[in-house]
């Protein structure tokens, strides 16, 4: 009885109400649909990538050892590889005596000389003044012997061209002539002996008195004490070696690759043993706190978007919206890259804008596809 009521009141409805409720229906789904195809209108696609670092040696060495392996994380200033050197240890080694040296001499000048290298320095002088007062009398010696030279070699020279002309004529006869010209040859042999011995002691004597000159300023020095100068320049001494030091610990550390960022190794491309050359990769690393994207947008959209704009990015997998940031707008326009859309799009014309990443987490990778909402 109750079903037959129910039928009655359905067939009582109007039908021109169903009609109408199904008119609302479509209208609804296709405005839903246009402003959800719009949305997306709005949305650009790109890959998300990561800047790579190359690091590199500045010298050529054996690879020691390698501390890092593919896809490993590293802290900032982490050893990364370290070059045999054993060199280095021996300059530094080398450095840190010359340093030593340096302060010893100057705690030498500070404490003054003692009386027995006094004395000692007084010996010293006196030898170098009875060397130079015989290197006088050794200097009259050659002297007169030079003198004896030029003159017998003068006498000797006119006798062998008279013999030699009276030979000529038929006055002299052979052995005489043989014997005027042998004494001749002897005297300028003589000569030029006694010319050398000459210049010999007169180099000696300038020699002797150089050395006894400096003999008795060190002689003076050590009586008088060394000058505010000298210690001057014995400090001076000290701060070069420490320097030299300083440089050639900073030349040693050069041996040890270390990372310059936080960031995962994405290879290590030498191994233990080979040879490293300056500018040669070593080890390739990831700079996951500077993660981007390339997105291309067309030219009716360049003038409302700006470098600094904040944006939104996400994936399809992951249910969190991300911020973002263009830091770069290319200034010319180019065709849409093959690779992003249909072969009907690649004929319009796109500027690119690159996306970093603000707030970016373990979850997005580099490689992945990210939409950017550019908010317009």
């Amino acid at each position: 009885m109750n079903a037959i009521k129910l039928l009655q009141r359905f067939k009582k409805i109007d039908v021109k109400y169903l009609f109408g409720v199904g008119i609302l229906t479509l209208i609804f789904y296709f405005i839903g649909d246009y402003i959800l195809s719009k949305k997306e209108d709005k949305i650009y696609y790109g890959v998300l990538e990561v800047d790579k670092l190359n690091i590199s040696s500045e010298l050529l060495g054996k690879i020691e050892t390698v501390y890092v392996k593919d896809g490993e994380f590293v802290k900032k200033e982490q050893k990364l590889i370290s070059i045999n050197d054993k060199e280095n240890k021996l300059k530094i080694e080398n450095s840190e005596i010359s340093v030593k040296s340096s302060e010893n001499q100057l705690q030498k000048t500070l404490d003054g000389t003692r009386e027995e290298q006094i004395s000692s320095q007084k010996e010293i002088v006196k030898q170098l003044e009875s060397q130079v007062n015989q290197g006088k009398q050794n200097l009259v010696a050659l002297t007169s012997a030079y003198k004896f030279a030029i003159s017998n070699f003068e006498n000797k020279k006119k006798i062998y061209f008279n013999t030699k002309d009276l030979f000529e004529k038929k006055f002299e006869s052979q052995y005489a002539f043989d014997i005027a010209k042998l004494n001749f040859e002897n005297a300028q042999n003589q000569f030029t002996i006694a010319q050398n011995n000459l210049e010999n002691g007169n180099q000696n004597l300038v020699a002797l008195h150089a050395q006894k000159n400096s003999a008795e300023d060190n002689l003076r020095y050590m009586i008088n004490g060394f000058s505010v100068r000298d210690i001057e320049a014995d400090k001076l001494k000290i701060a070069s070696s420490q320097k030299n030091l300083e440089l050639t610990k900073i030349y040693a550390e050069k041996n040890n690759l270390v990372a310059p960022i936080d960031g995962i190794v994405e290879t290590v491309n030498l191994k233990i043993g080979e040879v490293i050359s300056p500018g040669v990769a070593a080890i390739t690393m990831l700079d996951n706190s500077n993660i981007w994207t390339k997105i291309y947008i067309p030219e009716k959209l360049l003038p409302s978007v700006k470098l600094g704009q904040k944006v939104k990015l996400n994936s399809d997998f992951i249910d969190k919206e991300y911020a973002g940031e263009i830091i770069y707008i290319s200034s010319d326009s180019e065709f849409t890259p093959m690779n992003i859309v249909t072969k009907k799009d690649r004929l319009k014309l796109v500027y690119e804008l690159k996306v970093k990443l603000l707030n970016g987490d373990d979850k997005l990778k580099s490689g992945m596809l990210v939409g950017v909402d550019l908010g317009l």
